[in-house]
């Protein structure tokens, strides 16, 4: 691994190397003042849940803690429109949040577990960000065992970057990677949990809160909050953490939608269409994800130019691209999001 990243270091040190940089972000931010900059509203914080729909998926849903009403940091719903009659674009409207859910069983270790795979999306992520761009995502996975108690919180965004996991006390620490710290973990650069500890007895009233990073939507941290606490949720975006010159949260409802909802959006003309592009070397991605600063920085050591796009979650051969969670391309099959008790296994848990 060292010679390759000694590679890599005086590929950057070459004086052309250094030359296109320059020229490539120079490129991107000279085109970045083309795009008209709008006032964007900064209320409080808003604390986002699903509504309760009398389902399995909304009895795990997360909470969402978001530090203020910027209109890139709401969720909102994809939809899709025609800028011009030859030309189909996707968007996010911030104005009605949606948790998109998929329902998916597994078996590992001789025991059957159920995912709950929650999705959102922004509008975008602002520039002068690494991962600025339009439509960008972010899944929860909670694992829950055969007995109903969750065991396991992933969180990734949308592209497959930034993957967090965070086990709860409900998951025997024989399932830990080796040498898990049950305290805290550093994941890029920001500090999660290293466990959830939940009560002895499980109850549907208990969530995790996941708490996100202005405008990048970065998760920076997790908790347990029981809904059933009056003044729970307002609590979550107190002054110790989220709350914009101590202005009160916002408390939004969400409903669940299917996520293969998410490939018959409906047409401004009638009829429907997907999220994601159908065909072509964009097959499986979000329409209109492009992310600049992620293609020119990385895409040449990663070996794939569509990295950092918001993708589709599931299988590879009807999706057309891979859900890779691991950046170093001889991973990519093994880092696989979609198979998960081996993309599990791969990342050192012991389900």
């Amino acid at each position: 691994m060292i010679p390759c990243l000694r590679h890599l270091a005086s590929c950057i040190a070459s004086p052309c190397a250094r030359l296109g940089l320059l020229l490539g972000l120079a490129a991107v931010l000279a085109g970045c003042t083309l795009v008209p900059l709008r006032q964007e509203t900064a209320d409080g914080p808003l604390v986002y849940r699903a509504l309760d729909d009398g389902s399995r998926a909304a009895s795990y849903a997360p909470v969402f803690v978001i530090p203020n009403g910027r209109d890139y940091n709401r969720i909102g719903t994809p939809v899709l429109r025609r800028p011009r009659p030859d030309v189909l674009e996707a968007a996010v409207d911030p104005a009605r949040p949606v948790f998109y859910v998929l329902e998916r069983t597994f078996e590992s270790g001789g025991q059957r577990y159920t995912n709950f795979v929650y999705r959102v999306h922004f509008p975008r992520v602002p520039y002068l960000h690494l991962t600025s761009g339009r439509n960008s995502g972010l899944l929860v996975v909670i694992t829950v065992a055969a007995d109903g108690r969750p065991l396991l919180v992933t969180t990734v965004h949308s592209c497959g970057c930034y993957l967090a996991f965070v086990p709860t006390s409900y998951l025997p620490e024989s399932a830990y990677p080796k040498g898990w710290n049950v305290q805290r973990q550093r994941v890029y650069g920001i500090e999660l949990p290293g466990r959830l500890d939940y009560p002895p007895h499980f109850r549907p009233s208990l969530r995790p809160a996941v708490f996100l990073r202005d405008a990048t939507h970065r998760v920076e941290d997790v908790r347990v909050v029981d809904l059933e606490q009056p003044g729970a949720l307002a609590r979550l975006a107190g002054p110790d953490k989220t709350a914009v010159d101590g202005a009160a949260p916002t408390l939004l409802q969400a409903p669940l939608r299917p996520m293969a909802e998410l490939e018959h959006l409906p047409l401004p003309e009638g009829g429907t269409a997907s999220f994601f592009y159908t065909e072509g070397p964009s097959r499986g991605y979000v329409r209109n994800a492009f992310k600049p600063f992620e293609l020119l920085l990385m895409s040449w050591w990663v070996l794939d130019p569509h990295v950092g796009m918001d993708k589709r979650y599931g299988d590879a051969r009807e999706t057309g691209t891979v859900f890779y969670t691991s950046l170093w391309p001889w991973y990519r099959k093994a880092s696989d999001m979609w198979e998960f008790a081996d993309f599990l296994r791969f990342w050192g848990w012991r389900l």
